[in-house]
C-alpha cells in the first residue's frame, strides 16, 4: 500500500535539514499530493544498484513492480546518484543549488534505495509542502511545478532517477511564471478547481432539496458534468452516491465517472455509485446542452403523473426559470416506472427524441428529471418545476392533499437565527472560543496565510485611525488579536481570522460547538414544518458553519440554508433576488433590512418589517422569524 507522510512547513527555515513542521502540525494526505500532480509508489528494493553517475538503460530492473512502472510511463534512461560528503564531490555547494526554488521541462523522477531525504512542494496557494522520502519511495514530480530536495540530519540519500528519452538535469529557477512548462501545470487546475466547486454545489442543492421534503431517507441524486476536464461529449460527471442521506452528505462522498462507466474518483465511505447514474448518463450522452441533472422524489411530482401523459403548464409565471418563455407552453413528458433506474434509459431516451428540448422528465409514481446548462441553473429548474406542481395541486388537479398545503402555505418561510444566547450558550463563546484563539494565534502568525491576514488588520487600522508597523507584521496580528478579542471587537479582520484558528481546533476535536438541549429538536421541527434556516452572527461565515458541523448533539448543519455575517450583509440592498433564491430558496431580499447592525428587538422588528415575526419561545434570545406572510 502506498504510504507517505507530508506536512506544511514554517515560512522561516534556518536548517533545512529539520522537519520544519508547524506548530501544531498540518499533514497533508497522499489524496492532497495526487491533486497537485506528485505520484508515490513505495516499493522495497530488492537489488543492489551500483552507485554510478553515468546513465544507463534500465532494462536490467529486477524488482517486477519497479519494471512495471518503468515500462507503463516509458522510462528508459536511468543513472544512480549518492548524496553524502563521501561520494558527491563539492558537496555543500550542490546542496545547496538542490535547495534553490525551481522547476524542470519534464517530470522529476526518484526512487530511494538507501537512506532518505525531503521533497518541497508548493501547493495552489503557494505554500511549502514537506514531503518525507525513504528507502522504497518512489515519487514523481510533474512538469512545471515549483520544488526543491534537501537532505535530512543523517546526510545521505542513495537514490535511482528515471527518464524519458536523454535526460536533462537543467533547473529553471523561479521566477519561471512565464516558462511554457510552468503554464502546463496550472492548465491541470482548471478542471479540479471547477470539480471542487460542483461538489460544494450538489451537496447545497441536495440539502436545500432535503429541506423542502424532495429527497427523504437517501432518495434523490444528482450529477454534473465536470466540463472543462476534455471536450464536452466525454466530459466526466460527478454523481452522488447510493444510501448515504441528503442531509449527511460531503463533497467527499461523490464519485467521478468516466463516460465509459469507469470509477476514476471512489469516496471512502460510499458503498456504491447512485442507481441514477445510468440515467444521468443517458441525458448528458442525447442532449449537449444539458450539463447538470437533479433527481427528486417529491409528493408533487409523483401525483402529477396519475392521469396524463405530458404535463402542460401555461401562464404561470416561473415556467420562465425552466426556460420557456412567459406566454410559452411547459411540456414535460412523462414516462412509466420501471423496477431499476437503469430501466428507465430506453423509454427515457425516446421521450427526449420526441421533446428534444423538455427541461425535465417525470416518471410515473417515481419522482422528476430535471436537467439544467449549469449546476445553478439545474436548480433553479428544480425548485422552480417544485412550485409549479405544488400549484398544479392546490387548483385542484389533487384535492386530496389541498387542505393540507393550505396550512403549510401560512406562516413565516425563513427562520432567521443568531448564536450566543438563542442555539448556544454564550459562556461556550466567550470561555472556550475566544481563549482558544488567543493562545492559537502565536503558532499561526508562522503561516502563509499571514500576508492576506496582516493586510486586513492593517485596513482595519486605518478605519480606526490607529497605527500598524507594517515592517513586523506577525507581532503586529499577535497583538491587535489579543487587543481586540479583550475588547469584544466584531470586526471581520479579527473575526475571519478566528475562524481559520477554529477551524483547525474543530477539525483536531479540540472543540466541540455546545448547544442549548432543545436547539437540535427545534431546529428539526421547523425544517419538518418546511421552513429555512439561516445564521446571522458576528462570527464569520467559516465560523458559524463550524460550529454546527461539530457539535456535541452531531453535525446540525444540515438543518441550515445560509449563513450572514457582518462582511455578507454590509449592504443587502445590492444583492439581486437571485442570489436570495440561490441562498435560501426563494427571492426574499425585501424582507431583509438592509443593515444587519441595526435590526431591532423582536417587537420592534415585527412592526418595521410586515414580513417578520418574534421568534419562537423554545429558543432564547435574538430568534427573528423572516418570511411571506399570508394576507
Amino acid at each position: 500500500m502506498s504510504t507517505i507522510e507530508a506536512w506544511y512547513m514554517v515560512n522561516n527555515v534556518t536548517d533545512q535539514t529539520a522537519e520544519n513542521r508547524m506548530d501544531p502540525n498540518k499533514p497533508v494526505t497522499l489524496s492532497d499530493l495526487r491533486d497537485l500532480g506528485v505520484l508515490h509508489w513505495h516499493l522495497p528494493p530488492l537489488s543492489d544498484y551500483p552507485a554510478k553517475a553515468v546513465p544507463w538503460e534500465p532494462q536490467g530492473i529486477q524488482d517486477k513492480e519497479l519494471a512495471k512502472i518503468r515500462d507503463s510511463r516509458g522510462y528508459n534512461y536511468a543513472d544512480i546518484i549518492t548524496c553524502s560528503e563521501e561520494c558527491l564531490p563539492d558537496y555543500h555547494n550542490k546542496l545547496k543549488a538542490f535547495f534553490e526554488e525551481h522547476i524542470h521541462s519534464d517530470e522529476e523522477v526518484r526512487y530511494i534505495l538507501k537512506g532518505s531525504g525531503y521533497f518541497d512542494v508548493r501547493d495552489r496557494k503557494d505554500r511549502w509542502i514537506r514531503i518525507k522520502l525513504t528507502a522504497g519511495d518512489l515519487i514523481v514530480l510533474p512538469e512545471g511545478i515549483y520544488h526543491r530536495f534537501t537532505m535530512d540530519s543523517k546526510n545521505f540519500t542513495q537514490a535511482m532517477r528515471l527518464f524519458k528519452g536523454v535526460p536533462v538535469w537543467t533547473p529553471i529557477n523561479r521566477p519561471a511564471d512565464s516558462h511554457l512548462s510552468r503554464e502546463r501545470y496550472l492548465q491541470r487546475f482548471q478542471p479540479l478547481e471547477e470539480e471542487q466547486t460542483l461538489r460544494s454545489t450538489i451537496v447545497s442543492c441536495l440539502r436545500s432539496f432535503f429541506q423542502q421534503g424532495w429527497c427523504l431517507g437517501s432518495s434523490g441524486a444528482m450529477a454534473c458534468r465536470v466540463a472543462s476536464a476534455t471536450a464536452a461529449a466525454g466530459a466526466p460527471m460527478l454523481v452522488t452516491p447510493s444510501g448515504v442521506p441528503k442531509e449527511q452528505l460531503e463533497s467527499e462522498d461523490l464519485f467521478l465517472v468516466a463516460t465509459t462507466g469507469e470509477l476514476l474518483k471512489i469516496p471512502s465511505r460510499a458503498a456504491k455509485v447512485s442507481d441514477s447514474a445510468s440515467v444521468f448518463q443517458a441525458v448528458f450522452d442525447r442532449r449537449s446542452d444539458v450539463t447538470a441533472v437533479c433527481h427528486i422524489h417529491s409528493v408533487a411530482s409523483v401525483l402529477a403523473t396519475e392521469n396524463q401523459e405530458v404535463l402542460r403548464v401555461r401562464g404561470t409565471e416561473m415556467i420562465k426559470g425552466l426556460g420557456v418563455p412567459g406566454d410559452g407552453v411547459l411540456v414535460v413528458p412523462i414516462i412509466d416506472n420501471k423496477a431499476t433506474e437503469p430501466e428507465l434509459v430506453p423509454e427515457l431516451l425516446r421521450v427526449l427524441e420526441k421533446y428534444p428540448m423538455a427541461p425535465a422528465v417525470l416518471v410515473r409514481d417515481h419522482g422528476a428529471y430535471i436537467f439544467g446548462s449549469s449546476a445553478e441553473k439545474a436548480k433553479i429548474a428544480t425548485e422552480c418545476l417544485g412550485f409549479i406542481l405544488d400549484l398544479e395541486m392546490r387548483r385542484g388537479r389533487t384535492e386530496a392533499l389541498e387542505a393540507p398545503l393550505k396550512r403549510r402555505r401560512c406562516g413565516p418561510s425563513v427562520v432567521l437565527l443568531d448564536i450566543e444566547g438563542t442555539t448556544t450558550p454564550i459562556s461556550f463563546v466567550k470561555d472556550k472560543l475566544f481563549p482558544y484563539a488567543a493562545s492559537a494565534v502565536a503558532s499561526w502568525v508562522e503561516t502563509a496565510e499571514l500576508a492576506e491576514v496582516a493586510r486586513d488588520y492593517e485596513k482595519q487600522c486605518k478605519e480606526d485611525q490607529v497605527p500598524f508597523n507594517a515592517a513586523a507584521p506577525k507581532e503586529e496580528v499577535l497583538r491587535l488579536t489579543k487587543e481586540w478579542i479583550a475588547k469584544d471587537r466584531k470586526v471581520p479582520a479579527l473575526k475571519d481570522l478566528q475562524g481559520k484558528l477554529w477551524k483547525h481546533g474543530y477539525e483536531r476535536g479540540e472543540l466541540k460547538g455546545e448547544m442549548f438541549e432543545d436547539t437540535p429538536q427545534a431546529m428539526a421541527q421547523w425544517v419538518a414544518a418546511g421552513k429555512r434556516l439561516a445564521i446571522f452572527s458576528s462570527g464569520s461565515r467559516e465560523a458559524q458553519r463550524l460550529i454546527f458541523k461539530y457539535t456535541h448533539q452531531g453535525d446540525l448543519s444540515c438543518f441550515l440554508s445560509a449563513y450572514f455575517d457582518p462582511k455578507s450583509a454590509q449592504d443587502l440592498t445590492r444583492w439581486s433576488d437571485g442570489t436570495f433564491y440561490s441562498l435560501i430558496g426563494f427571492p426574499i431580499r425585501k424582507h431583509f433590512p438592509a443593515d444587519f447592525s441595526n435590526i431591532p428587538s423582536p417587537a420592534e422588528q415585527f412592526e418595521r418589517f410586515p414580513g417578520l415575526e418574534a421568534g419562537s419561545e423554545s429558543l432564547r434570545g435574538d430568534c427573528l422569524v423572516l418570511g411571506h406572510r399570508s394576507h
